[in-house]
């Protein structure tokens, strides 16, 4: 077994659960610290992760290990997210503020951890962020002076950025964007049939979007703020495209006609 890994799996044996009590929860400051300017980080050179502090006699400590799932080394950059419930999916990449109960980034070693005030109720552990396809992991209670220690795998996948531009050459922000799987049924011009959540985003101020997708062919529609100059096309997402920083896109004058794979 590699020694890096050993602090994980030693870490799994820690998990104890104790006894339901009262409380509320809150938030704790965000103390993460990684690489600034780049995406989630495996690392087979991270130092053992430092030992999490120890929950009072009305708090939960909650501790994650984010390992990749292909070596079991530790993930830095992975945006964590201790949450109150498990979130619609059109949330689950950004979750409802009133549903957080805390927020940080991993360093280089990969652990998340958390202390809390208990209230007895179930939390959930979000990832999500540039780099996975977000999921859920069910943490335990919080209970008085409970700890919950886990392993949680993660697959890292490509991130692709594009810029979109109005008509009139500026910036297109707020706009809307939608990179879904070029399938057969995908089904993509109907919301409730097709569940676009998680492939349906907001560009930023700066009519920028930065998405992590598998490799693969992608159906893509983009207006603007107001559904404006609406674009439709299809992007081959490869390693060859990925050599390119950041891809353009121009909406046109006036809405594009449907392409026959909109349904």
């Amino acid at each position: 077994m590699r020694s890096n890994n050993l602090v994980y799996f030693l870490a799994a044996a820690m998990l104890s659960l104790t006894a339901c009590g009262g409380g509320t929860t809150t938030k704790a400051p965000d103390t993460s610290a990684t690489v600034a300017g780049t995406g989630p980080q495996v690392s087979n050179t991270a130092p053992p992760p430092p030992a999490p502090p120890k929950p009072g006699a009305n708090e939960t400590l909650y501790v994650a290990h984010v390992v990749d799932s292909v070596t079991g080394y530790p993930i830095g950059g992975v945006f964590c997210s201790l949450l109150k419930t498990i979130p619609e999916p059109d949330y689950m990449r950004k979750p409802r503020r009133a549903d957080v109960v805390h927020e940080y980034k991993t360093p280089k070693h990969g652990q998340y951890h958390a202390v809390v005030e208990a209230d007895g109720k179930n939390k959930y552990l979000l990832i999500a962020g540039h780099g996975f396809q977000p999921f859920i992991t069910e943490m335990g209670p919080s209970t008085p002076g409970g700890e919950h220690i886990k392993i949680i795998s993660a697959t890292i996948l490509p991130m692709v950025t594009f810029v979109v531009r109005s008509p009139n050459g500026d910036r297109t922000d707020e706009g809307v964007f939608t990179m879904k799987p070029a399938e057969s049924d995908a089904n993509i011009g109907k919301r409730a049939g097709s569940s676009n959540a998680g492939t349906t985003e907001r560009l930023d101020h700066l009519g920028e979007v930065t998405v992590n997708r598998p490799y693969g062919k992608y159906y893509m529609i983009v207006n603007d703020s107001k559904g404006h100059f609406r674009y439709y096309g299809i992007f081959d997402w490869n390693a060859e495209a990925a050599k390119t920083r950041k891809h353009k896109i121009q909406l046109p004058d006036k809405s594009m006609a449907r392409p026959d794979w909109y349904k």
